[in-house]
């Protein structure tokens, strides 16, 4: 019995190491394939979102889309799209609605801190064209809403932050005497928290700023929102600060038949809205206005007539102490109705004319918590009460700005009389 005991146990070890080994071959051969099987993926997932992409870009309605190529980095939990273009079906608009060399679509890492998961876009080098033509066919200035649905295909993640870098935007016309292009560049956008990720409990926890370089202007925007709310809940700012006038030539001159010497112009805007309505004012100024060019339109005589005109009206609707030509335009009331007064537009040009100047800048006067307050000194909320829809009216310079100007007039009543007053002394000086 001892012998056979002993036999027993000497047998025992190897079938427990011909067990390990069977069991770690399978365990190789699994392994094996699996990363096998990934590795076919990683190499196949590029094509197959490139077929699926381009076949999302189809479907929206007027517009054909292309990509040439995609990347994966399954580690980053992200694929880019190169080189896509949109552009009109029917090939009567020579440039695409569309296009950018890189769109980068990721899982925003840093959201995972905050428990949520949620994606992010970065498009470098973005062009977008708008185009004018004589016909809908030439035309290219919109485009379907359905376009939003082939965005959430291709960013499965809700989007958390938005962001373009070095963009352009086209307003082109092939078809208008002259032909024109404006466009901005160096546009860069940054939209943050659009889902509220960082769980932040203000009444606007989304943030969006922009900056874009116009024709040697400088354009500026910031705006907090609520980018969940079922309605536009925002609180905004923008402004653009010295564009020169003369590099818009074109597009005047295909609109209004008369060319600039000379101008520059500045828009300061602020706008807040909630529940569906919104308050705001846009503000307008142009400095140092020329309109006649005698060495250019001197074969023209017709032209420089009209733009003698032009100029004698802007002349007559400039207020002259500031040397500029400005009015306010305030509007309020609901999103779905807006209207402008062009009257009352006018009549605010000619006051601003002969009364006062505004001042170039930002007032920050608007407020999200300023709309639905009524005033009894704002003409404003009065018209509003018992209108059916928005309304949009203009609103003289702030005290502010009266008092200034009061202050201007009695520096040069006294530089007046102080310069009187030398004058007579030289006078008295010599006859004595």
């Amino acid at each position: 019995m001892c012998t056979s005991m002993v036999t027993i146990h000497k047998k025992a070890p190897k079938k427990s190491l011909s067990a390990f080994i069977r069991t770690r071959k399978t365990l190789v051969i699994i392994l094996g394939s699996l990363l096998l099987l990934l590795i076919a993926i990683r190499i196949a997932l590029p094509y197959i979102l490139l077929k699926l992409v381009n076949k999302e870009l189809q479907n929206i309605p007027g517009y054909t889309g292309h990509v040439d190529d995609i990347d994966v980095a399954l580690i980053r939990g992200a694929y880019k799209i190169k080189m896509i273009k949109l552009e009109k079906t029917g090939g009567k608009v020579p440039v695409p609605f569309f296009s950018a060399p890189l769109i980068d679509l990721s899982l925003q890492w840093a959201s995972l801190f905050h428990g949520r998961i949620v994606g992010e876009i970065e498009v470098d080098q973005p062009i977008l064209n708008f185009v004018k033509g004589p016909t809908e066919a030439t035309s290219q200035t919109k485009i379907d809403s359905s376009w939003t649905d082939v965005v959430k295909k291709l960013m499965p993640l809700k989007l958390n932050k938005f962001e373009i870098v070095e963009g352009q935007i086209h307003y082109r016309d092939f078809h208008s005497k002259p032909s024109f292009d404006i466009y901005t560049k160096e546009v860069h956008i940054l939209a943050e928290n659009l889902n509220n990720a960082e769980k932040n409990k203000e009444l606007l926890p989304s943030t969006i700023t922009a900056s874009a370089d116009v024709y040697g202007g400088k354009a500026t925007a910031s705006m907090k929102m609520d980018a969940l709310a079922k309605t536009p809940t925002f609180d905004g700012k923008a402004k653009l600060v010295g564009l020169n006038l003369v590099n818009l030539n074109n597009f005047i001159d295909a609109f209004a038949k008369f060319d600039i010497k000379s101008g520059e112009i500045s828009i300061y805007t602020e706008a807040a809205a909630k529940q569906g309505r919104i308050t705001g004012y846009t503000k307008p100024i142009i400095k140092n206005l020329k309109v006649l060019n005698w060495e250019k339109d001197k074969d023209k005589p017709l032209k420089i007539a009209y733009e003698a005109v032009v100029e004698a009206v802007a002349w007559i609707f400039k207020n002259h102490n500031k040397e500029q030509l400005a009015t306010r335009v305030e509007f309020e009331g609901s999103i779905k109705k807006p209207d402008i007064d062009i009257w009352e537009l006018i009549g605010q040009v000619l006051k601003n004319a002969f009364i006062q100047a505004l001042y170039p800048s930002l007032e920050n006067s608007v407020s999200i918590n300023t709309i639905g307050k009524d005033s009894k000194d704002s003409p404003i909320n009065k018209e509003i009460k018992g209108s059916g829809g928005g309304i949009i009216n203009n609103k003289t310079e702030s005290k502010k700005s009266k008092k200034e100007l009061r202050k201007e007039k009695r520096a040069e009543k006294k530089e007046a009389k102080e310069k009187k007053k030398k004058e007579e002394e030289k006078k008295e000086k010599k006859q004595s």
